[in-house]
């Protein structure tokens, strides 16, 4: 699908909600700058490069909000500036458009797309772990869900994304991922506020040479211990199946998955530490891996208008080529960031982080470790509202 399609696709799922008389809407145009120091810009663990990176960026948010719609258009341009690698400059390109609509009081349908180009080696690994190269990189997305509230207690619902991922000169990147759900939560009378939850989800993976799919079932709880303190606990059985596409050999692997999320939040600090243990594929690796996540978050509010943040991300990629996986894999990549921001006026903001990722791959027994900081300014004026 060229770009064109996608944008008019983004700009169907945003438009119609200027035909609803609008209790809130919002124009702001967006810019910013951001200085960068990274001291091994491919990830390399021989021939280690450092460079200054300057990005130059632009953007515009359109949002509106009534009683039943909520939508947003939300687009950014950025310049990517390398003082020594010249050859890495880059425009990376954004587009995100979402909508959601309250078809009636039981019934909420919503629907997302966007549509991205980037190059950074390091634009997956905050989601996967993974260090791609710097090949250009085309990506379209699609969702749709529908919430229904079946009754006072009980609560239906469903989604299905799409995710597509071209390379501008490497096929063996190249990755699409269809997803789908389906779940229901049911409130329990119990003394705290508490909801018992049952998912299952379908995933089919398809890869430069091989493809996936994975089923699994979940069930658990979630409970709002007090006002600042709530947890969310899921578990159950996969089964994931794999073929290899120039010879179709097949073969399997089964499992379990799941997912434990804590929240902690109060007037000047908030938390969030999340454990999963998935099946999941991306762009970057030939083949499904078994993925499993520790991601901790802590920010404060210093003053009125600063804050401090940080944020601790852990990944194991695994995959074995004997199961349902395309190749051997055993790769733990973890991040260390803390940050600060602070924020002269409504208007205009600041920046300030550092940032150390080391990548451990247990197959070669070898590590890859990388230090980067930033400075960024931030300007955003509402020209609507």
């Amino acid at each position: 699908m060229s770009r064109l399609a996608v944008l008019a696709l983004i700009s169907l799922f945003v438009l119609p909600a200027r035909q609803a008389m609008a209790d809130d809407f919002r124009v702001i145009p967006n810019a910013a700058i951001r200085e960068e120091y990274n001291d091994n810009i491919s990830f390399s663990d021989e021939a280690e490069q450092d460079d200054f990176i300057t990005t130059a960026s632009a953007g515009l948010e359109v949002r509106e909000r009534t009683e039943l719609l909520k939508a947003a258009l939300i687009t950014r341009l950025d310049g990517l500036s390398y003082a020594d690698n010249s050859e890495l400059n880059a425009i990376e390109e954004y587009y995100k458009g979402s909508v959601s609509y309250q078809l009636n009081p039981f019934l909420n349908l919503s629907a997302g797309a966007g549509y991205s180009v980037d190059s950074r080696s390091d634009r997956d690994l905050d989601v996967t772990g993974y260090v791609l190269t710097t090949d250009v990189r085309r990506r379209q997305d699609y969702s749709f869900s529908a919430d229904y509230q079946a009754s006072e207690k009980t609560s239906l619902f469903s989604s299905y994304s799409y995710l597509d991922d071209q390379f501008e000169t490497s096929e063996v990147d190249e990755f699409t991922g269809q997803n789908v759900l389906v779940g229901l939560t049911h409130s329990l009378d119990f003394t705290k506020p508490t909801a018992a939850r049952l998912y299952g989800r379908y995933s089919h993976y398809d890869f430069y040479s091989s493809k996936a799919d994975n089923y699994s079932v979940t069930a658990g709880f979630s409970r709002q211990f007090s006002e600042k303190l709530s947890y969310v606990f899921d578990i159950g059985p996969r089964y994931t199946e794999g073929s290899e596409k120039r010879t179709a050999e097949t073969s399997y692997d089964s499992g379990l998955g799941g997912q434990f999320t804590l929240t902690y939040n109060e007037e000047l600090t908030t938390a969030e530490m999340n454990i999963f243990h998935e099946v999941s594929g991306s762009s970057g690796r030939d083949g499904a891996t078994e993925r499993t996540g520790l991601v901790l978050s802590l920010k404060h509010r210093i003053g009125e208008r600063s804050s401090a943040r940080l944020g601790i991300d852990s990944y194991q990629n695994k995959a074995s080529r004997d199961a349902a996986f395309a190749t051997d894999l055993n790769e733990l990549t973890t991040s260390l960031t803390p940050s600060l921001r602070y924020e002269f006026n409504p208007e205009i903001f600041c920046e300030a982080a550092y940032r150390y990722s080391v990548i451990t791959d247990q197959e070669a027994d070898h590590e890859k470790h990388r230090n980067l900081v930033f400075i960024k300014l931030t300007y955003q004026y509402p020209v609507v509202e």
